[in-house]
């Protein structure tokens, strides 16, 4: 092969993986100013590093392919091949399906013809899917041409592996951009390696675990007649949009007021990063650790039935009765029926026909202020006297933040909307005179999925990614200011059956954040970007621990000071997450189940 031969194939290789990588960081760019509403980010150099690696493997392979025999050739050209195709079609389903590519899918879905024909193919019609395949083509055309034909001595096989190794030396570059969904950077081989998130337990740990009793507990009794209880859960509500939480945004005045009015708690984290496990810790008291295939699952309540200490049971033992207001599709990853598991006695969804040629959003959504408008019809006409617990979810901050009936669009625009509907919702509750018989408890599932904004870590601290506010409006709170001390969302259901009458218990690992109240002594942050690491909080103490997961080996990523501190830990991580099954690895089939794209 001529060397001008050579260094034609060699440009248009180097312009194929070039161009496949400003796709790949046009994609996310794209993901991201959907999510964020942020027009300068999303351009980031930690995609192209990792996509270096994956490119620097091609490199290698020319190296040895230019040395081998000739009968050896096809199949180093063949392995080329496949890794530029692989990275095409990651690409192509992140866009698609706004998910990574999980190599055991192709098994699963190579064969579904129909499903190819009818989701996939017309994809590729799109100038990014034209792009995408064009570019695809030419880089395994002239990686092919080179590694048949290319030759060279022994002397320059150094060469290539020395610039092979610099390129895959740049995939360990730290990462610098602090985003909860981290995983859209990273290459896909990264993504696909194994992680010690889904190391299992040996049967012998797991039957010792399973044996291990669970945390001491302190029981206390209420001090007051039962009092009802609204839970608000708002969809990202972070403590960046309020001025008054962070001096960073000020798209939330209304809560600004409410929390000034009345009082909120002083630090409060979620015990994750997704609505799913805010929902699981606030209404089962368990921090959302991930079981064993979690985030390769559908089935991401599983486990979560029983609660560490009941609180719907007693409540409707004792004829409280509880509610569960959504304008989200209660259809998606089985919500409705963990609902339905964890016995409310009321569940309702935007199905209902009070919504009936209402425009919707995201998730069938028909806006936060008609769900605040429902759910007033419902406590001026249908609620039961006497004391009852309700939870209102919102959606219309869930990216990409879309404003039912709105040509609006983007972040700052939908906080700001569901702020007013906020205030008037809590104005209108006071008119009732609820307020001065009940409370209200507002606050964030979990921080929004979105990039941390400047200044977020040096006025909220390192742990900006997983705090979120809370406020408590109503009888007893009326400018009661800040309630110092660290919370969680796990220490709600001692929280509500406290308030409501109920004997109720607290341990190291969840706390009461109404009177009597109790601190937990560990606070547990399931992870979204190091989704394989669990964040410890512990109380009084500044610093910030993490625990690696990886089965029988789970361990400290850096071990307290003295290494003997804090031992149960480990321990309870342990025994929380052998109490639940290993989930099935279903999350593609059944996000195109919901999507009505297979059947």
């Amino acid at each position: 092969m001529s060397k001008r031969s050579t260094l034609f194939w060699s440009l248009i290789l180097a312009l194929a993986c070039t161009g496949l990588m400003f796709v790949r960081l046009s994609h996310i760019r794209h993901a991201i100013v959907l999510a964020t509403d942020c027009r300068h980010c999303g351009w980031s150099w930690e995609a192209p590093a990792y996509d270096a690696g994956v490119f620097g493997l091609l490199v290698l392979l020319l190296g040895f392919a230019g040395v081998l025999p000739r009968w050896a050739r096809p199949l180093k050209a063949a392995v080329g091949g496949v890794i530029l195709l692989l990275y095409s079609t990651d690409v192509f389903v992140a866009d698609l399906l706004n998910i990574r590519l999980d190599i055991t899918d192709i098994i699963k879905y190579a064969d579904d013809v129909e499903l190819n024909k009818t989701v996939a193919l017309p994809h590729f019609a799109s100038p990014s899917g034209a792009a995408l395949f064009t570019l695809t083509l030419a880089g395994c055309l002239a990686f092919w041409v080179l590694a048949l034909r290319m030759r060279h001595g022994a002397k320059h096989l150094g060469v290539f592996t020395v610039a092979a190794l610099g390129l895959l030396a740049a995939r360990t570059l730290p990462a610098t951009t602090p985003y909860a969904a981290g995983q859209v950077y990273t290459d896909y081989i990264t993504n696909n390696l194994p992680s010690g998130i889904d190391t299992p337990y040996t049967p012998q740990k797991r039957a010792e675990l399973e044996r291990q009793a669970p945390p001491a507990q302190t029981c206390a009794k209420p001090r007051h007649a039962p009092r009802p209880v609204i839970l608000l859960v708002v969809e990202s509500l972070s403590l960046y949009h309020s001025k008054k939480f962070s001096g960073i945004e000020d798209y939330t005045p209304e809560l600004d007021t409410i929390a000034s009015k009345y009082g909120h708690l002083e630090s409060f984290y979620a015990n994750g990063f997704s609505t799913d496990g805010g929902l699981i810790a606030l209404l089962t008291g368990y921090a959302p650790i991930p079981n064993i295939n979690r985030y390769h699952s559908i089935d991401i309540y599983q486990g979560y039935d029983s609660p560490k200490q009941d609180m719907l049971g007693p409540l409707q033992a004792a004829g409280i009765p509880t509610s569960y207001f959504s304008t989200s599709d209660l259809g998606f990853i089985g919500m409705g029926d963990w609902l339905k598991k964890l016995q409310f006695s009321y569940i309702e969804g935007p199905e209902h026909p009070f919504y009936n040629s209402m425009p919707r959003g995201s998730f069938n959504d028909p806006g936060d202020e008609a769900l605040y408008q429902r759910y007033l019809q419902w406590f001026d006409h249908e609620r039961a006297p006497g004391p009852f617990f309700s939870v209102i979810q919102t959606i219309t901050t869930h990216p990409p933040f879309v404003i039912p009936g709105s040509s609006q669009h983007g972040e700052e625009a939908a906080v700001r909307y569901a702020d007013r509907a906020l205030g008037h919702f809590v104005r209108q509750l006071e008119k009732r005179g609820f307020l001065d018989q009940g409370i209200l408890i507002i606050m964030g599932d979990h921080r929004s999925m979105t990039i941390q904004r400047p200044g977020e870590a040096r006025t909220i601290g390192p742990a900006a990614h997983a705090r979120v506010p809370a406020v408590i409006a109503g009888v007893g709170y009326r400018g009661i200011g800040s309630i110092a001390g660290q919370w969680q969302q796990a220490d709600l259901v001692p929280s509500v059956l406290s308030t409501l009458g109920m004997r109720s218990c607290t341990s190291d690992f969840q706390g009461r954040f109404v009177e009597p109240r109790q601190q937990p002594r560990y606070i547990f942050h399931a992870q979204g970007m190091e989704r394989d690491r669990v964040l410890i909080k512990v109380k009084d103490e500044p610093d910030l621990l993490f625990v690696q997961l990886d089965g029988d080996r789970t361990h400290w990523v850096r071990p307290p000071d003295p290494p003997t501190a804090h031992h149960g830990v480990i321990a309870e991580i342990n025994r929380q997450r052998a109490r639940v099954p290993p989930a099935e690895a279903n999350l593609a089939a059944g996000f195109l189940r919901w999507k009505g794209l297979m059947p």
